[in-house]
C-alpha cells in the first residue's frame, strides 16, 4: 500500500545489508586467470590427442585399449570445444 501522505516517511522495518561485488576496474585483472584456464584446457587437449595417437599406433586391440582410447577421443573433442567457446566468450 502507498502512503497517502508524502511528507511522512515510513519506517523501514527491514533494510537489507549490500555487500559488495569485487568487480574488476581493468580487463587486465581478467587476463591471468584467462591464461591459466586458456593454458590448461590447451595441456590436456593436446595431451589427450597424443595420447589417443599413441594407443591407435601401439595400443593393440584390447577392450581396455578401446574404452581408452574412446576417453581420448571424447576429451579431445572437448577440448577442442572449450577452446573454441574461451575465444568466442574473450572476443565479445
Amino acid at each position: 500500500m502507498e502512503n497517502q501522505n508524502p511528507g511522512v516517511k515510513r519506517a523501514r522495518l527491514y533494510e537489507p545489508e549490500r555487500h559488495s561485488i569485487r568487480v574488476p576496474q581493468y580487463e587486465s585483472d581478467l587476463m591471468p586467470r584467462f591464461k591459466l584456464i586458456f593454458s590448461t584446457v590447451a595441456v590436456l587437449t593436446v595431451l589427450a590427442l597424443i595420447l589417443n595417437v599413441l594407443l591407435a599406433a601401439f595400443g593393440g586391440r584390447s577392450e581396455e585399449v578401446k574404452a581408452a582410447s574412446d576417453a581420448c577421443s571424447t576429451t579431445y573433442m572437448m577440448g577442442f570445444g572449450a577452446i573454441v567457446g574461451l575465444i568466442g566468450g574473450k572476443v565479445t
